[in-house]
């Protein structure tokens, strides 16, 4: 029996090393999550942070930002019809069990058992939420996109001094240290930093006045794009009044949505790029 079992267990491993072999290359399993068998990885990416929409309800949804990760999985023979293959629920079960015995909890599945959202947190006290899409193949493909929850870590560094220079070269700069949450427009506390700057470049230029130019990038409408680019530029303006006492009469908000893109709208970094806060000379 014990050489049975072995031989099983070196067959799964040769198996499972088979389907590493046939993944995506640059691409690996998540390190707490094992794949269905007979699945290799067809596309994977890791952005260092971005976002994600988390349904906690049939009513409600909650955005996370942190890490994310995102597998996809083919089945080895997604083309044959012969082949019999897992299906919606099967899949869905496998991780949801897996996640509740880790102590996880299951926070919504839509009720075609196509999709669900999982919440976990690490004996490290680290915040994973997951989301599992096995639709709309019956079995041949599932995607498995995963947060790290965290905040973002600021690597663009904002000074009075830069503004100064960008302001007198070209009449303007684009400020990407000035964040706010998914489609809305309030002013998150990671961006005291750079409006420090900001405010710090007026008091020190008092003769100078700005436009302060809102940008979306081109997801949703431009109806909706136009007013919440409108909205954020004038937060920034009532931030910088109320915090560091600038006159409202230097500042004069504006909204383009989406229509100056300074990168391309069809990858998750053009619209990093897009999305965006510029001050501009009057």
């Amino acid at each position: 029996m014990k050489k049975i079992t072995l031989l099983m267990l070196m067959l799964f491993s040769t198996s499972f090393s088979q389907a590493q072999n046939n993944d995506v290359k640059g691409s690996k399993d998540y390190d707490l999550f094992n794949r269905m068998p007979d699945y290799n990885i067809r596309n994977y990416w890791d952005y260092q942070f971005d976002a994600h929409e988390f349904f906690i309800s049939k009513d409600q949804n909650q955005v996370i930002e942190g890490r994310k990760i995102i597998i996809r999985f083919e089945h080895q023979n997604a083309n044959d019809r012969n082949v019999k293959r897992p299906s919606y629920l099967q899949i869905l079960r496998n991780y949801s069990t897996a996640i509740k015995k880790a102590g996880g909890e299951i926070l919504f599945e839509h009720s075609n058992a196509d999709v669900g959202y999982y919440f976990l947190k690490t004996a490290q006290g680290k915040e994973l939420w997951v989301e599992v899409t096995a639709a709309p193949n019956i079995g041949r493909r599932y995607t498995l996109t995963i947060i790290e929850r965290e905040p973002m870590k600021q690597d663009i560094v904002i000074n009075a001094g830069l503004i100064k220079e960008k302001i007198q070269i070209e009449g303007k700069i684009a400020i990407y240290g000035i964040y706010f949450d998914v489609g809305k427009s309030l002013i998150k506390p990671e961006s005291k930093e750079s409006l420090e700057q900001i405010a710090l470049f007026l008091k020190e230029n008092p003769n100078i006045n700005c436009w302060v130019v809102g940008h979306t990038d081109s997801d949703g409408s431009f109806e909706r794009n136009s007013k919440l680019s409108l909205y954020r530029a004038k937060a920034v303006i009532s931030y910088l009044q109320s915090n560091y006492s600038i006159l409202l009469e230097r500042l004069f908000a504006q909204g383009v949505g989406p229509l100056a893109p300074v990168s391309t709208n069809d990858t998750e970094e053009g619209k990093k790029l897009n999305r965006r806060v510029e001050l501009v000379k009057k």
